[in-house]
């Protein structure tokens, strides 16, 4: 179990993921566990992900994926360790049932469910207002940095 934390955002948030603006899809890292995290994000009325002022799918994904990558990050970090850099390998099973409009916060919580060798595989979720709007299975490619 990972050490009581508090809430993590802005510059010291990005510093936590690879993904830098205007790509970032997380604002806020709330809690981080053995094996679950969970992030929250405040969609901007101009993200680049966004399409006639909703969020796109492809940035429910990649919102799921940073929440993986800031749980990485947190830990590294705490260890003292270079942050590892992550490739999404496969989504499967991808449901969204309605796309968040900018202006609203989502949270996000992401369930490791395997880790083998370089490969990190997690369940997803997104909601908005306590409804889940999202969810998909992820596997992550992690490259550990060469520092």
């Amino acid at each position: 179990m990972i050490q009581p934390m508090k809430i993590i955002s802005g510059e010291e948030l990005v510093a936590l993921i690879p993904q830098k603006p205007p790509f970032v899809l997380i604002s806020s890292l709330l809690r981080v566990t053995e094996d679950n995290c969970t992030t929250t994000f405040e969609i901007p009325e101009n993200h680049v992900l966004c399409t006639h002022h909703k969020l796109q799918a492809s940035g429910l994904i990649e919102n799921m994926a940073q929440t993986c990558a800031a749980k990485l990050g947190y830990e590294y970090n705490l260890l003292g360790k270079p942050m590892p850099i992550g490739f999404i390998g496969d989504v499967r099973d991808f449901l969204c049932s309605e796309l968040p409009a900018a202006g609203t916060l989502i949270s996000t919580e992401i369930k490791i469910d395997n880790r083998v060798f370089d490969v990190t595989v997690i369940s997803g979720k997104v909601f908005l207002e306590g409804r889940e709007i999202a969810s998909c299975k992820m596997k992550v490619f992690i490259e550990e940095s060469k520092q």
